[in-house]
């Protein structure tokens, strides 16, 4: 490596993460919109730390990447994630986006999917993103400001069905773990950022696991995945959570570890995808 190209590698941004486990099977996780990934403690002790090394990556406006600047897209998310994998020596590896990184996961695939080995997507927004209605979208953006319009989100997202607590906790996670200017931005990245076509041209070869909830809102159920996600990948797979809303890694933490476990060591020797 010449001295230009290690000059321009020490610039190099590389997200804030967790590392947990150690094993063979590097795994990029991402956050959701309300939150870092804070999200995903409540499974971490269900994960097979032997097998696999998860990389909870926050990207740029939240938690450990709180402060560092910098677009907020799926595209510019998309390529810190291949720096992060790049900086822990990953070659190829298995992705999991959350929530509105559904679309950092597509991006991905978009860009280089030589390198992914499987990509998951729990709960996600897909590529065509979520086209809201103003009412709706004046209530999400309302939730930038007000504390009880969290809390509505929250249960929401959960059809009214846990406890006051649980709301109480996703408010200490949006009101502490996220930059206000960020998420405002990432808003319109998940409502407004429509590459569906790209997608449905690409039809990538990844393989593909789709996680929904049963008691999700609208956008996020079995028949809004089957009309983006599995209409534009030949590989893909869904499978709805029973008795759970928008978060199975925080609703039922055990059964999504084994879940998504379980696919990808099926792909762990998955073959470079044609083309890529």
């Amino acid at each position: 490596m010449n001295g230009a190209s290690t000059a321009a590698e020490a610039e190099r941004v590389v997200l804030g993460y967790e590392l947990v486990g150690s094993g063979p099977e590097g795994v990029i996780v991402f956050n959701d919109w309300l939150a870092d990934c804070t999200s995903w403690k409540p499974m971490h002790l269900y994960l097979d730390k032997e097998a696999f090394t998860y990389a909870f990556v926050d990207i740029r406006g939240y938690g450990r990447s709180i402060d560092i600047p910098g677009a907020h897209t799926s595209t510019q998310a998309a390529l810190d994630a291949f720096a992060v994998a790049d900086h822990l020596g990953w070659e190829r590896f298995h992705i999991i986006g959350f929530s509105m990184t559904g679309m950092v996961v597509e991006r991905m695939v978009l860009i280089d999917p030589a390198r992914i080995k499987s990509e998951i997507a729990v709960g996600p927004v897909s590529a065509a993103a979520v086209k809201m209605e103003p009412e709706r979208r004046a209530f999400f953006e309302k939730t930038l400001v007000d504390d009880d319009a969290v809390r509505e989100l929250a249960a929401r997202i959960t059809d009214h069905r846990l406890t006051k607590e649980w709301s109480e906790h996703k408010l200490m996670l949006a009101r502490t773990t996220r930059d206000h200017a960020a998420v405002r931005e990432y808003l319109d990245m998940w409502t407004l950022d429509d590459f569906s076509a790209e997608m449905a041209a690409a039809r990538p070869e990844t393989p593909l696991l789709v996680v929904a909830g049963e008691w999700d809102q609208k956008s996020f159920l079995e028949d809004d995945m089957k009309a983006t996600f599995m209409a534009w990948h030949p590989n893909a797979e869904l499978v709805v959570i029973r008795n759970c809303g928008h978060c199975p890694m925080q609703e039922t933490p055990i059964y999504l570890a084994t879940l998504v476990e379980a696919f990808m060591r099926r792909h762990a020797a998955s073959p470079v995808p044609a083309g890529g």
